[in-house]
């Protein structure tokens, strides 16, 4: 029952969060489309909501390397899931969706991509970092060496 409550809670995690980045981003576009054309002379196509919900899936696949646990470095889980998600953008936003009308554009949104979310991640690892900063100062300093442990081990 344990293992199906942990299989649970992780498809639920990424279900929820691949309805929340495709919602977010079809928001985002919509937003752009009515301020770039207000008189409602483009719409959004049809077939990017799949593109869209492509890449959200994959994003939200891309957050449970957060949740490894052999990496113990936050900046590095971070890293990591930076280059993956940068990927996932380029393959399926640029590539595969066709939005982009040459490789250059392509090239061009992705590293605007990128740009916004490493400013993004930025701020998310320094709000772990002062979070994990005042969760250790609140906790009691416990030596690792002190003279009574090593007494007791000889």
């Amino acid at each position: 029952m344990q293992t199906f409550m942990k299989v649970f809670s992780k498809i639920k995690a990424f279900l929820g969060h691949t309805g929340f980045y495709f919602t977010f981003i079809v928001m985002i576009f919509n937003t752009f489309i009515s301020l770039l054309y207000p008189e409602g002379n483009k719409v959004f196509e049809t077939k990017y909501f799949w593109y869209i919900l492509l890449f959200s899936a994959v994003y939200a696949l891309c957050n449970f390397v957060l949740d490894i646990k052999f990496i113990e470095s936050y900046l590095a889980k971070l890293s990591v899931h930076f280059i993956l998600v940068v990927l996932d953008f380029a393959v399926v936003i640029g590539w595969l969706s066709g939005a982009a009308s040459s490789q250059k554009t392509t090239l061009f949104v992705t590293l605007a991509f990128a740009f916004v979310y490493f400013i993004i991640e930025a701020v998310r690892a320094g709000v772990h970092f002062a979070l994990h900063k005042k969760k250790n100062e609140a906790q009691e300093y416990q030596s690792l060496f002190s003279a009574s442990e090593t007494k007791n081990k000889r």
